[in-house]
């Protein structure tokens, strides 16, 4: 009986191991592709004072994270930035960052630390919409 409780536990150990490494396995494919998708974005400067009075709206996304957002500009500055969708699972906080653009009426301000990859989603899709206004 000992014999077969030992090889019970032997067991349950190693199907737990394995399962670990195949969850170690898939977060590090997904965030090593996140990390791809995000530094293909083009992370050219928009210069706010060039974009023309109105509201545009930008998208942006990765295998994980999507964002739509609508932006409004007037006299050369962020007047609103509003967030229309973030499918982000824990990168909700990347959000805080809004009014920092808002007030440094750029749109290149620190990303959200434990949220970087919602953060970039966030800035690329606000890069995007003030595109539309050049």
């Amino acid at each position: 009986m000992k014999k077969v409780l030992k090889i019970l536990l032997i067991a349950a150990a190693s199907a737990i191991l394995i399962f670990a490494v195949f969850i170690l396995s898939v977060c590090l494919f997904f965030m090593n592709r996140m990390k791809s998708e995000v530094d293909a974005f083009d992370k050219t400067s928009v210069d706010v004072k060039e974009v023309a009075d109105g509201v545009y709206e930008g998208h942006s996304e990765t295998t994980l994270v999507k964002v739509d957002v609508k932006v409004t500009v007037s006299d050369g500055e962020i007047t609103d930035l509003v967030i229309l969708k973030h499918d982000c699972g824990r990168g909700k906080p990347a959000e805080d960052m809004i009014p920092n653009m808002i007030e440094k009426n750029d749109v290149e301000v620190d990303a959200v630390s434990g949220a970087t990859y919602s953060s970039e989603v966030i800035k690329d899709a606000v890069r995007n919409a003030l595109r539309n206004g050049l």
